[in-house]
């Protein structure tokens, strides 16, 4: 009977129960946002820190492409049982280049191998907006063809982006001679006509 008086005289606290619940899923919901926002916030920071190093890299690719020197590649001259192979390099890029050369691709006469040179450039160092000549002397009877790869600089001998333009033209090959063509068995005599039958060499007349 005691314990029946005291649940009646002391009423159930559902109140402070529900309040204590509703304080619990407050300070749940309150931690599973804040939680929520950490992690967005890192995946955005690590998105954009991604994009930036895809721009920079795309950049420096960019950068790379851009030609820094210019080749005037010259026609092939022949002069007797020699080919001289050369043509111009001009620096378009604002800072000096050391140690430039050109290579190409000598291909042979005999079996069709090809054969790699690297042709120093004239000038050692070359300043923003300077030319210098490059040129090698090949025997003619040794290569067929002569193909322009690229130009590499530096010490460690890299890679130079560049563009490449026709260079100076072989000069035209001079006329033939003219011969004397021989009808029969004796050439015409040069410098005076004759006639048959003049004066001077009469003819018989049947």
């Amino acid at each position: 009977m005691d314990i029946l008086n005291d649940l009646e005289t002391q009423p159930i606290p559902l109140d402070e129960e529900e309040r204590r619940h509703t304080r619990r899923l407050l300070v749940g919901l309150l931690c599973a946002l804040l939680l929520t926002g950490l992690v967005l916030s890192g995946y955005i920071f690590v998105r954009k820190r991604h994009e930036r190093q895809i721009a920079a890299a795309a950049e420096v690719e960019s950068r790379k492409k851009v030609a820094k020197v210019e080749v005037f590649v010259d026609d092939a001259m022949v002069e007797g049982k020699t080919t001289t192979l050369g043509g111009t390099i001009h620096n378009l890029s604002n800072e000096t280049l050391s140690d430039i050369a050109v290579e190409l691709q000598l291909r042979r006469r005999e079996g069709g191998g090809v054969e790699l040179r690297a042709i120093d450039a004239e000038a050692k160092d070359l300043t923003p907006g300077a030319t210098t000549r490059y040129s090698v002397q090949v025997p003619t009877q040794d290569y067929i063809s002569a193909t322009f790869l690229r130009v590499v600089g530096g010490s460690d001998r890299a890679s130079i982006p560049f563009k490449a333009q026709p260079g100076t033209e072989r000069p035209p090959m001079d006329a033939p001679a003219s011969k004397t063509v021989v009808v029969g068995d004796k050439a015409r005599p040069s410098g005076k006509d004759e006639f048959i039958n003049t004066p001077n060499n009469p003819g018989r007349v049947p």
